[in-house]
Formats: structure tokens, sequence, C-alpha cells
């Protein structure tokens, strides 16, 4: 393909070349005297309207009026042959409204009062043309505010084929009431929509497939059973995908997320709309991948002797809503103190931020890293945005007769406290730092495995695609040749719990006992250390734990419990767990000590040489005690077994509980 390519742009290029040789021997006089017909007028575009006309590139769908105290959506559709871009919604007059989604094609609105205001649309379409349009909205006064009234809330558009989620809620209705209501949905318009995903007031469900912009009107009814009853609607715009080649890099149940560079001012807008995340890059050999010449790695361009500032990763950042950039920015600039995620961006092309990103990832054919805007979230109204659909990843390890639960601890609490959704609670910078920043160093560690910061200079201007890029011996090659792990048991349960290998007998069979032997004896700190992929022959994921864990403590003050405990039980929290055996900070003891060793220089070296030094020795968690009374180590010292909150119960829940069922870290 790269052959292919280069000849292609070569032919170009000799085309239009050849072209202008002509032109210039013919103003010299040697050229033809016939007249140059000029091309003919471009057919004028008609004004924006709700329908598509002979010309029109797009259409506007809006209520004729809105309505206090409801959501309604105002939505572009492009019309039949063209692809809108550089979409912003920008309010002009009248009482500030939050339109979170400014720079799709869709936004959603939630007036709280009477009142008229006026937006201005501004887009262009495949051609580059721009066109912008001033949208009066008259907002109608809520004629009785005492009435019960449902509002649907969630991200209003998404890919054709893209999973998506809508949560209807009774604003001031208490909670007590809420436990009473039975749900119904249905679909009033547009293509038909597989609503078998609804559960309660929680819309999950996959966008039908569509070869145009269409909408989809959804209804969500309640009833309280004592003669009280809501419904709202939600206008959910479907965008359609471009032309997919045959093997698409990101497949069909993957549908990338709706994004957008962050900075529409960077020099990179364009690459980066092309080379990370666009439905059309495929997985083919040859295929159609980006080279580091075209998006190079932060740390080859980077002006900053190869640590690049916040507003250069800031121009590299793709977005599913704005929110999502500032936050992240935010996060740069107050919270990475130590300059550790700035140095190990160095290793990456671009941070893709999107509320349908699930699970994050880094990915080599593009060396991006895809983040989970749910890590991120300050406001109810930005948690609005962030699809609710679950971690596809199935429950691998269901046949399996023990669990191997973690989490993240500091001050013999819960390092992460998750918030319910109905309590639509909001946090601060500082509430998200933890769960983003082992996020950030699980994921950077594999980009820096794969370019670690030695080759960056010399990869400026490169013709090789990321992966082509990749030097021999990597710190997970090295890793595997001077340390490996031992246990080929660990091994096979890890290719059942990561990649949802069939179990065997013998595997069904093990009991706690049986695991905390193959494990506890080796030197990894984390059974996630042993998934090795088809066709390879070392893992990355070793790597990635230990970096993790060991920033975490040393960066954080934040430890990690890993555990071997009973299997959990259908329906059960995993606060419930037994212990059989497990360590608070296994990354301290003195045979993974080395292995840190060498992946740190590799991969941070910037770190002084003896960083690890300041690792604590491990705890031991008590054998015999739940994984809920592990929580509180002080507690158990001093002979007491603190019974779990109901808040720590959910981070339990939500935290634990999820991981082991999905099989996942």
């Amino acid at each position: 393909m790269n052959t292919f390519k280069i000849r292609r742009r070569l032919v170009c290029s000799a085309v239009w070349s050849s072209l202008a040789l002509l032109s210039a021997c013919g103003g010299g006089g040697g050229g033809s005297d016939s007249p140059v017909t000029p091309p003919p007028p471009a057919a004028e575009v008609p004004a924006l309207s709700s329908q598509c006309q002979s010309n029109s590139v797009a259409r506007l769908v809006q209520p004729a009026a809105l309505q206090a105290g409801r959501n309604q959506e105002l939505s572009l559709l492009a019309c039949a042959g063209h692809r809108l871009s550089q979409l912003r919604w920008e309010q002009k007059e009248g009482t500030a409204l939050n339109a979170l989604s400014a720079r799709s094609q869709s936004i959603t609105l939630e007036p709280a009062a009477a009142g008229s205001h006026r937006f201005e649309l501004s887009y262009q379409d495949e051609l580059g043309r721009s066109f912008s349009a001033s949208l009066p909205l008259t907002v109608a006064a809520d004629t009785n505010p005492a009435a019960l009234r449902a509002v649907l809330r969630g991200e209003p558009s998404v890919h054709a084929g893209g999973k998506f989620s809508l949560r209807a809620w009774l604003p001031g209705l208490s909670e007590a009431d809420l436990t009473k209501a039975t749900w119904r949905w249905e679909q009033l318009e547009g293509p038909s929509l597989d609503l078998g995903g609804a559960s309660g007031a929680r819309l999950l469900a996959t966008a039908p497939a569509s070869s145009s912009d269409s909408l989809l009107r959804l209804r969500a009814s309640a009833d309280l059973g004592d003669g009280r009853s809501a419904s709202g609607e939600f206008s959910l715009l479907v965008q359609a995908l471009p032309p997919l080649p045959a093997n698409p890099l990101f497949a069909s149940n993957e549908t990338p997320s709706r994004v957008y560079p962050y900075k529409a001012s960077s020099t990179r807008t364009a690459a980066l709309s092309e080379c990370i995340y666009h439905p059309g890059l495929s997985s083919s050999n040859p295929n159609n991948l980006c080279t580091l010449g075209k998006l190079p790695l932060l740390g080859s361009a980077s002006s900053s002797n190869g640590t690049p500032t916040v507003d250069e990763i800031m121009d590299r950042v793709l977005v599913s809503n704005d929110w999502m950039g500032a936050n992240f920015e935010r996060f740069l600039r107050e919270q990475d103190t130590h300059g550790d995620f700035r140095r190990m961006l160095a290793s990456v092309t671009a941070v893709v931020i999107g509320g349908r990103v699930r699970p994050a990832f880094y990915w080599s054919a593009t060396g991006a890293i895809y983040l989970d805007a749910a890590n991120l979230w300050l406001t109810p109204e930005q948690r609005d945005t962030v699809s609710e659909t679950p971690d596809p990843r199935s429950d691998n390890g269901s046949a399996l007769n023990y669990a191997s639960p973690w989490r993240y601890v500091k001050d013999n609490r819960h390092a992460i406290t998750s918030l319910a959704v109905a309590k639509r609670a909001s946090r601060n910078l500082e509430d998200v730092q933890n769960a983003l920043g082992s996020l950030l160093y699980h994921e950077l560690s594999h980009a820096a495995d794969f370019l670690p910061p030695r080759v960056h200079a010399s990869l400026l201007g490169s013709s090789s695609r990321v992966y082509e890029a990749v030097p021999a011996q990597t710190a997970s090659e090295q890793l595997n040749q001077r340390y490996p792990f031992f246990s080929l048991e660990m091994r096979g349960l890890a290719r059942v719990l990561s990649y949802g290998d069939t179990p065997t007998a013998a595997q069904i069979a093990y009991q706690p006992e049986d695991v905390v032997r193959f494990f506890s004896q080796d030197r990894v700190n984390d059974d996630y250390s042993y998934s090795v992929p088809s066709g390879a022959n070392f893992s990355r994921e070793d790597t990635a734990m230990l970096v993790e864990e060991a920033l975490m403590q040393l960066r954080l003050g934040v430890w990690r419990d890993y555990a071997v405990t009973n299997k959990l039980s259908s329906g059960g929290n995993s606060a419930d767990l037994l212990v059989s055996w497990g360590q608070r900070g296994r990354i301290g003891e003195a045979a993974i000590r080395p292995r840190l060793d060498l992946v740190l220089k590799e991969l941070m070296p910037w770190l002084p040489a003896n960083f690890s030094a300041g690792l604590a020795a491990p705890q031991a968690l008590r054998a015999g005690a739940s994984w809920g009374a592990n929580l509180d180590q002080a507690a158990l010292q001093a002979g007491k077994i603190k019974p779990l909150s109901a808040q720590q119960r959910y981070n339990e829940q939500e935290q634990t509980t999820r991981a082991l069922l999905r099989g996942s870290r």
C-alpha cells in the first residue's frame, strides 16, 4: 500500500506539474490561441429551511416554540450527497442556555423560564464552503409548573450503528416516589429501533443503520400508580457514516464516537480528523493509516526538548463535547504537579476523549490513546452527555471457581468515590485525580512501551506508520527476557479472563487456594499481567501494571489492594467475598522491584535511578475476613471489624464488582 499511495500521489503531482508547464508555455506564445471556456457558475444554495430543496446542503429540524422545563432538540441534517463539518451553535441573545453539544449537528436545550433567544449556526459542507443562519428561539412559559413532567437527557446525536443511552427524569419528585414509577418507552418516528434495552428510566440501544442523516423521535412515559403520570420526548439525530473500507479499523461492534479537534485553530486539525478516529480508516494490508510524517508524536514535534507543553497537547485533543477538553486541560495544568503525564504524552500522536469510548485503550495503529469521558465529568449536566452503555467485555470468568478483586485505597478508605447517576451530584477536579491518574499511567505506559522516549527525536518526518516504527527490544520484550513470570497456570487463566477463551475442566476445578499458590510465588503484581494476545510471546500488560501501581503509590499516595477470594455469586457484592490471600501494595515486593526498575528506566527516564526505593513493603490482607472488612486495615489491627457504610458498599458495587463481572482491569 505504501507503494500504491506514493505512486498515486506522484501521478497526481506529475499531472498537475504538466498542466502548469503547458500553461506557462502557452503564455510564452507557443500554445493554442483558442479561448478558454470559463467554468459554469456554482449553483446557488437556498436558504436553510426544514426541507431539503434543490441544491440544499442541509436542513434544520427544530420545534416551533420551546417550552420551559422541557428538553427540546435542534438538529442540522445533511441533505443527500453532502457531509457537514465545523459545526457551531453560538448563542447571541437572551438568558444563557446550556448547550453542551454546541459543536455537533444536534443540541438539546432545557430552558428554565420563558424568554426570547437567538443562536447563530455556522457550518461547512464537504467542499469547504461556509454557511450560517440566524435562529431566533422563543420559549413559552410553563402554564402548569406544579404538574408532573418528564425530562429526557442524553447526547443528542450518534453515528449509525453506534451504541447510546438516554435517561428519563421526573424533576422535583422524591426518591421514594421515584421508586414507584413504572416506565414505558416507545418510538414515534424514524428508522426502526430495538427498544429491548429499556430498563426503567434508562434506555440502552444501538442506533439503526442509515445511509443518510435521520431523526429518531422517542417517548418515555411514567406511571406512579397513584393517578399521576408524565411523559417526555427526545429527538435523536442518527448521522450517516462515510463510505467504509472493506476492513474498517474500527469494527462494526465498536463504531467510532463522533469527535472533533478541540482546538479548531490547531494546525493539526485536518490530520487529527483523518488519522485518529475516522470511520474510513482501514485495517487491511495495505491500508490507509497515517504516517508519523503526517501526524508526528507529540515528543517528536515538541518545542520544549521532547516534553510537550499543555498547549501543544491540547492541539492534539479530539472530543465529543468541549467540556471534555476544558476539563482535561485543567487536569493537566492543576493536577499533573510532577509533569509525568505531559512527559508520557510525548509518546502519543493524539488524545481522544469521548462520551461513548468504553473501554479506554491505546492503539499502535494510530498512536493515540482513547479515554472514556466518564473519568472527567464534573457536573450532572456534563454527565448527561456521557453514555451509560456498559463496558462490552463479557463475564469471561463466570465458570471459574474463584475471584481476584482489586481496588485503590488511601487512608484505609476507597481512593475513588462512585456517585449514583440519580443523585445528580457534582464533583471537584481533585475527585477525578485517582481514577483518571491510574488510567493515564496505564494507557500511557503502553504508548511509551511501543515508542519509548529514546526514539522520539529520530521519528520526526518519518514515512513509517506507528506500528512500523516500534524499535527492537521494547521494555516489555526486555522484561520477558530478563525477568519473565513463571506461572503457566496463571497465563492460561488470563486467556480466559482477558480474551474469553473457554476454560478447561482443570481450570474450572481450581479453588482459591490453588490460585494463591500459582500467583503469590510469582513476581507480577496483578493477574492481568499474564495477558498475552494470540500470536504474541510476551505480555505488554505486565509492563503497564507495574508502572500504574508504582506511580499511584509514589506520586499520589494511593495503594492497590489485590486478593484471591471465593467466587462472586450472582447478584452479590464484592464486599462480601472471603479473602484467601491478598496484599496491599504488592508492587513493593523485593522480587518485583528489579522488574519495575527496568521498565521505569526505559519508559520514564526522567525519574531518579532509585525511584522505586520509595515504595513501602506490602501489607498482608487478613485471610478469612471479608474483602469489605479488609478495607480498613487499622481497624483490623486494632481487633475490630468495621462494617462498610452504604457509600462504601456502593463503591464496591460500582468499582470492584463491575470489574470482576467484565473480567477487566
